[in-house]
């Protein structure tokens, strides 16, 4: 037998282990669509509507001649990474908080003010922070504060606002799965206009919170209830589910829940 044939399994093995690596290595069809949709938004001015954001994309891959059924399955895609990936999370967050016309409040939230009136500062958690006007607030008066934003922009502005506010407070860039929420050392949770809130969350936060500290969380209606149901566990200060103007979009009513609930002193 020639040393061309002798040789020809290997080559033909490395030339199988070739091709799987570079299979391996090409993006998959969704992995693609994301890819190119990170790479379009990392090229856009900023914008404080994150909806006009997406709607322009789908624009975009029309225009590129994409068909409207393929433009939306593109879109479902994106819809699906956008808040889980990493990339995702902070490029929209840094395009929304860099804008010159935010479309949320940039005054503390009501509920929250209501909320620790009369009750002794300790140690608050903001969660979502975004560009801290919560967290100044809570700061002002005598809070200790640490918030966590997965948005490097929007901590940039929320240290800016504590500094010409002439507070301390600590922000951390960090998502929610990646934050340590410790256990047994805050008084004071807030989660506004982040996202809903289930039983996972609640336990978590049983778990960071000394007895007596409450959460205070308000965000749009979920059509079940989950977020009551997920906190029976705590005493229920206060809980509505209310047509009543947002935080996000001002100019319009919502329907809204907001919920205090406290860990309950044994």
């Amino acid at each position: 037998m020639s040393e061309r044939v002798s040789r020809l399994p290997v080559l033909v093995s490395l030339w199988v282990c070739s091709a799987c690596l570079a299979l391996a290595q090409t993006p998959s069809g969704d992995e693609a669509i994301w890819k190119a949709f990170l790479g379009w938004l990392d090229v856009q001015q900023p914008n404080s509507k994150p909806v006009e954001l997406i709607r322009a994309y789908k624009a975009n891959l029309i225009r590129d001649g994409v068909p409207a059924v393929e433009a939306e399955d593109r879109m479902g895609v994106i819809s699906k990474f956008i808040f889980t990936r990493h990339k995702g999370v902070e490029l929209l967050w840094n395009k929304v908080y860099a804008g010159n016309n935010p479309i949320f409040m940039q005054t503390p939230t009501a509920l929250v003010v209501s909320a620790v009136e009369g009750r002794r500062p300790g140690k608050a958690l903001d969660v979502g922070m975004g560009q801290g006007r919560n967290s100044v607030f809570l700061a002002a008066q005598g809070w200790e504060v640490t918030g966590f934003d997965p948005s490097d922009e929007g901590i940039r502005i929320a240290r800016s606002n504590a500094e010409k506010a002439g507070v301390k407070i600590r922000a951390v860039v960090a998502r929610d799965d990646e934050f340590d929420y410790g256990s047994n050392q805050w008084n004071l949770i807030v989660v506004t206009y982040v996202r809903d809130l289930n039983s996972d969350d609640a336990k978590r936060f049983w778990q960071a919170l000394k007895p007596g500290g409450i959460v205070v969380y308000e965000n749009g209606a979920d059509e079940r209830n989950d977020v009551l149901r997920a906190f029976l566990d705590f005493q229920i200060v206060r809980f509505e589910d209310i047509e009543a103007t947002s935080d996000w979009n001002p100019e319009n009513k919502a329907r809204l829940q907001r919920l205090i609930a406290e860990k309950a002193t044994k």
